[in-house]
């Protein structure tokens, strides 16, 4: 399953654990703070689970977004600037044989 996470979260202290969560996880980090991932759905269950217990253990105005998306969309994706390798994180490189 693709979905994308993203967040604006002011302390620096949770951003940092919310980061390495992520990674370890198995999320590729697009953007400061922007993820993308391709993961099972027990996986992506088990992420926003704890999203929503991370925003609940202190009183804040942050927000976290998990947002599924389909490989059409993504790949219909435009992006603008630095180049974001997404072969890697959809897994889907082709490869032609002659």
């Amino acid at each position: 399953m693709l979905f994308f996470i993203m967040y604006d979260i002011e302390s620096n202290k949770v951003r940092y654990n919310i980061v390495k969560y992520l990674e370890r996880m198995g999320c590729y980090r697009i953007q400061k703070s922007i993820f993308l991932a391709n993961l099972s759905m027990e996986k992506y269950e088990q992420i926003k689970s704890d999203m929503v217990e991370v925003q609940s253990l202190y009183d804040n105005h942050d927000s976290i977004i998990v947002c599924p998306v389909s490989s059409d969309i993504l790949r219909s994706m435009k992006v603008i600037g630095q180049n974001i390798n997404l072969d890697v994180i959809t897994q889907s490189k082709n490869t032609l044989f002659f």
